[in-house]
């Protein structure tokens, strides 16, 4: 009687076999990138956010107490601080600082500076911001130079005053005693590039998060009037 020969364990994997292990990997792989895709985009929500809370609190501040405040960002560090200052202030472009820093003027020194010496082309004086304090005059913490958000950057600053958006150095946003501030985009970045803009209105000092990056200020016309494009 003939015996059956054993059949021997296959070697390999069928095309079956390797089209579902491609999908499996497809699947997990999708699912990673997703996740991480939305951790970046909550952070870049939570950064938006931050900077919209500090410009309520700066607008408000300004109407409350009399004084001037601003945002101040640090593109190097990625840092932002709410800052003010009591004494009177002029906002000049980056053609009347003759340089490409723009920023707060103090108008009685500059006029004085111009009288004393009307040919002297030395920068003019520049308003002396400082921390927000306590009633006994301490610095408070939260308004002191602060992480813009964990792993995100600042991308860029649009304001009327610069000709091109400010992408290095530092650059402020200003609320004023009379609740006016400026028509400010605040763009923002992650670890992708992936950027949040964070626009302030000029007359009530309120903020619209906007999921890209966001420049109003290009549709403005010659007397800075926004158009009705917008």
């Amino acid at each position: 009687m003939r015996q059956r020969t054993p059949t021997q364990p296959r070697g390999g994997f069928t095309l079956i076999e390797v089209i579902m292990v491609i999908a499996i990997i497809a699947v997990v792989v999708s699912g990673a990138s997703f996740g991480v895709g939305a951790l970046t985009r909550t952070r870049l929500r939570s950064a938006s956010f931050r900077v919209m809370s500090a410009a309520q609190y700066a607008y408000s501040r300004s109407v409350t107490h009399g004084t001037t405040t601003r945002l101040q960002f640090d593109f190097e560090k990625n840092t932002m601080a709410v800052e003010e200052t009591e004494a009177p202030v002029t906002i000049a472009n980056h053609e009347q600082l003759e340089s490409d820093t723009g920023g707060a003027v103090d108008p009685w020194e500059l006029a004085r500076l111009r009288i004393e010496k009307p040919l002297d082309r030395e920068p003019p004086p520049i308003s002396e911001f400082s921390p927000i304090t306590t009633l006994e005059g301490e610095p408070i913490k939260r308004y002191q130079p602060q992480p813009i958000g964990d792993g995100i950057a600042i991308h860029a600053l649009v304001t009327p005053r610069d000709s091109q958006p400010r992408t290095e150095g530092e650059g402020g946003v200003y609320f004023f005693p009379g609740g006016v501030t400026e028509h400010t985009v605040v763009q923002l970045k992650d670890g992708s590039d992936t950027v949040y803009s964070v626009e302030i209105h000029p007359l009530t000092g309120n903020a619209r998060i906007y999921p890209y990056a966001y420049e109003p200020l290009s549709d403005l016309d010659d007397e800075g009037e926004v158009r009705d494009s917008l």
